[in-house]
């Protein structure tokens, strides 16, 4: 059983809904980004999206990209953040870890070296938001090689044949982008995100977990209520870890956030039925 499979179990099992912080690799630097990663795992949060910098990232907002250009500037490479990513993993023998590329890193390597190195550090999964899945099979082979889950992003955008086409290629989990645009901190979302849930549970066996703008425990109460199986918290994350940069590396609130994302987490339910795989 792998881990996001794992992942799944325990959801089925709990009915309870999971968390993934996002960090970024290198921000502010490789050593502090890995203390980060080492706080989080220790208050025992479901998996990670780990963040490979680059300078110009697409659906990433000022927040993440500033993080991004800081983490570059501190000397972060591709290779260095393979090295990051088995640090992490040794950390963390069971969690779920994906990584969040953009294409021209997969490129620039070549799709087999690049998901060969990060899949014998430990990822699990990759995400790559600026490639459709009509372009799968770019990367599909490679993935499947070195079994390593391709995560997919359904918005309120995506059609059934969209969502049909994901189900072929997608492993891990589906990333549902809960509004339109880039990642920050917001309090709006998609009016029509439950429907969406209901769609993405009906036809996929895959958790649902929600991302864009989930900053706060009560954000995440409405996106559970929606019909999410768990969130993501990038931007608001980000955003403390510069201020602990800012204040002698203090990272209490780092953790006392985190604190409460789990903690409202575990008391929701969230008792969705998985599609027949």
């Amino acid at each position: 059983m792998t881990r996001y499979q794992q992942l799944r179990e325990q959801i089925t099992t709990t009915n309870a809904p999971v968390y993934l912080p996002y960090v970024m690799l290198g921000y502010p630097t490789a050593e502090k980004s890995l203390d980060v990663c080492r706080h989080l795992i220790k208050e025992r949060v479901h998996g990670f999206e780990l963040g490979l910098p680059f300078r110009d990232p697409v659906a990433d907002g000022p927040v993440i990209e500033a993080a991004g250009n800081m983490a570059l500037d501190n000397g972060m490479t591709t290779s260095k953040a393979v090295e990051l990513v088995r640090k992490i993993r040794d950390l963390a023998p069971s969690t779920p870890l994906t990584l969040m590329s953009y294409y021209n890193m997969v490129l620039a390597k070549g799709a087999d070296r690049f998901i060969g190195e990060f899949a014998s550090a430990g990822i699990d999964g990759l995400l790559i938001p600026d490639i459709t899945v009509e372009r799968a099979e770019e990367v599909a082979p490679s993935a499947r090689k070195h079994g390593v889950d391709l995560v997919y992003i359904v918005s309120p955008l995506s059609d059934e044949r969209r969502i049909r086409l994901i189900k072929e290629y997608a492993g891990g989990f589906i990333y549902v982008v809960t509004r339109l645009g880039i990642t920050g901190i917001e309090s709006h979302y998609a009016s029509t995100l439950e429907e969406l849930f209901g769609r993405i549970h009906k036809q996929i066996s895959l958790p649902a977990i929600a991302g864009f703008g989930i900053s706060e425990p009560e954000q995440a109460v409405g996106m559970v209520d929606l019909g999410a199986d768990g969130v993501i918290t990038g931007s608001r994350l980000v955003q403390l870890i510069g201020q602990a940069q800012e204040n002698a590396w203090d990272l209490t609130p780092v953790v006392e956030h985190t604190r409460k994302m789990l903690n409202t987490l575990s008391g929701l339910r969230c008792p969705h039925r998985f599609a027949a795989r």
